[in-house]
């Protein structure tokens, strides 16, 4: 199979929020921008979660979260802002996202996307990213790009780049996340938000199913009838075991059927392709943005964007920690964040910025990754207009 090689100003790998959020910035920055995402579509882990609320926005959103807002609300009426406890979010239709983030792409002529790719190698200096070889079904590639940004999620590029990260112990990382739909059921209460989590508690402990499974949770969908399970489970412990997950999703799914009559005559509609991870490789940046950061609600010289969302851990033995900032507080993250110390043309935006674990805790939400894409794409822009190859 012949390689075919090209060159651009800007490479993005991963075109989950945070990635299109950087593509489409660079581009409009003037930058040949080019976006690579190893599934079909836009999204990532929002779409393959159906995530449905978008967490961490700005009070007042302008920019690329203000069109991605506009875009969801003009789609479908039903996606709006909401009250969740302290906190509002906009809630919305997982679909719509992926539509949303397609017309917003497709509109930028600097920017080109393949979708269906997987980066397998990464040249460089030492100091400066040289080139990338990227495979589809149908070819093979290399990039020469001017700046490089990983919105990867896992890190992927951090990793193939040999970049100083940060990646904490198994042992000491966040729950992940694997979500599974069911349908068919008969719910005329409203309540299986709270049976749900009730119910395999006491399972758990009971010992019937693992202590890990008591931290499930439970969301509906549009209408009663359907909705989503995740299950949260200790880090990795899942690799190479394809069918540990569907096994998990049954057995929750079995005993549900058995101690609730909503469930009695439900079926498994789908589950997610892969389990997520909350916590993985992170930039060791020019700055790290720690816990302490966020709970005092520091401000930076050269701040790229504001941090509202509380630190949601996921604790590996306790499940779902939450630590507020004060009321009607925000945070900065520095542009510091963004920039690798060692190689001058990686950037990571997303889930691999440079913070420590509690702090990605906070970071990492859809609203704050969408500022945060947006930031980056803006940097790694500017870096390509200052170098000459």
């Amino acid at each position: 199979m012949k390689i075919r090689e090209l060159t651009c100003d800007v490479l993005i790998v991963g075109a989950g929020i945070a990635g299109v959020s950087a593509a489409i910035s660079a581009s409009r920055k003037g930058a040949k921008t080019i976006l690579i995402e190893k599934n079909s579509y836009p999204g990532g882990t929002a779409i393959d979660c159906r995530l449905q609320q978008l967490c961490g926005l700005y009070p007042k959103n302008t920019g690329i979260a203000a069109e991605i807002i506009s875009g969801l609300k003009k789609l479908n009426p039903k996606n709006k802002f909401i009250r969740l406890g302290k906190l509002e979010v906009f809630s919305f239709q997982p679909e719509n996202l992926t539509n949303v983030l397609r017309q917003l792409t497709q509109k930028e002529k600097n920017l080109q996307i393949y979708y269906n790719a997987t980066i397998t190698e990464v040249k460089n200096t030492g100091q400066s990213i040289i080139s990338l070889k990227m495979i589809t079904p149908r070819q093979k590639f290399k990039f020469t790009p001017k700046a490089v940004i990983d919105a990867s999620g896992e890190g992927c590029i951090i990793k193939l780049s040999k970049a100083a990260s940060l990646l904490a112990p198994k042992t000491r990382r966040q729950l992940a996340g694997f979500t599974f739909q069911v349908c068919k059921l008969r719910d005329s209460s409203g309540l299986l938000t709270l049976k749900v989590p009730y119910y395999l508690t006491l399972a758990a402990k009971q010992k019937e199913i693992s202590p890990y499974l008591r931290f499930t949770n439970f969301t509906y969908l549009l209408r009663k009838n359907s909705g989503i399970i995740k299950l949260n489970l200790p880090a990795q412990s899942y690799l190479g075991q394809e069918n540990t997950t569907k096994k998990y999703a049954l057995l929750i799914h079995r005993h549900l059927q058995k101690v609730l009559p909503e469930f009695k005559n439900s079926q498994i509609q789908w589950l997610t392709k892969e389990v997520h991870e909350r916590q993985g490789r992170c930039l060791w940046g020019k700055q790290i943005l720690t816990e302490k950061d966020i709970l005092s609600a520091k401000k930076f010289p050269h701040a790229i964007a504001k941090g509202y969302w509380p630190i949601e851990f996921w604790h590996p033995q306790k499940g779902q920690q939450i630590k507020y900032l004060k009321t009607n507080q925000f945070y900065e993250i520095p542009l510091e964040c963004l920039k690798s110390k060692n190689i001058i043309n990686l950037f990571a935006t997303g889930r691999c910025i440079s913070v420590t674990p509690m702090a990605l805790a906070s970071t990492r939400v859809m609203g704050t990754c969408i500022y945060l894409g947006e930031a980056a794409g803006k940097a790694a822009a500017l870096l390509s207009q200052q170098i000459r190859r």
